[in-house]
């Protein structure tokens, strides 16, 4: 039995670390959807602008502009973040399944456990797994002798990532407020 004794915190840690990971990439998505409408729009504006002033130095860089835009766009298509985001909701759904199962089991079940911790191997075996960040921001939000335990170990880490972020997302957006009409204030 002592082998499984962390059975339920490791099944709960997986299964919240999988839920921030589908908000992660589906913050993600929106952001980089968002990003390619308004460069979107900025082309055609330029495209209209060249074919109406009849400037071939405009035209030259609204092409270029294009061809980036493109690569760009296939680029980010190709990270497939809702698809991921959606496996993970898969997954943590099933996780959470098995943390039902596993409070129906009796602690002298040992069958019952082991196929239990043999399903939640299998489910961590079966997708994508998800950052570090998704933890710290697990621990970071929960609760009681859970979080007093694990804290401590991740704190400096997290806050360093929630530095990086926040001056990735003011300099980028070039507010350094990060104002409520920021794009990038839904990334994580």
């Amino acid at each position: 039995m002592d082998k499984y004794r962390s059975l339920p915190d490791q099944i709960w840690t997986t299964r919240i670390s999988r839920i921030n990971a589908e908000k992660r990439l589906i913050n993600k998505e929106s952001f980089f959807q968002g990003i390619n409408i308004y460069y979107s729009c900025l082309t055609i504006i330029f495209s209209i602008l060249s074919l109406v002033n009849n400037d071939e130095k405009l035209s030259l860089m609204t092409v270029f502009m294009t061809i980036s835009l493109l690569i760009v766009i296939l680029y980010l298509n190709g990270q497939r973040y809702l698809e991921r985001a959606r496996e993970y909701r898969k997954n943590y759904t099933k996780m959470q399944k098995l943390e039902f199962d596993l409070m129906g089991v009796g602690n002298d079940d040992m069958d019952s456990i082991q196929r239990i911790y043999i399903e939640y191997c299998d489910l961590l075996d079966s997708g994508n797994n998800h950052i570090s960040f998704d933890y710290y921001e697990t621990v970071h939000r929960s609760t009681g002798e859970y979080r007093e335990k694990r804290w401590k170990n991740v704190r400096k880490i997290y806050w360093w990532n929630v530095i990086c972020m926040w001056y990735v997302r003011c300099y980028r957006c070039r507010h350094h407020t990060c104002g409520k009409n920021c794009l990038l204030k839904n990334i994580s």
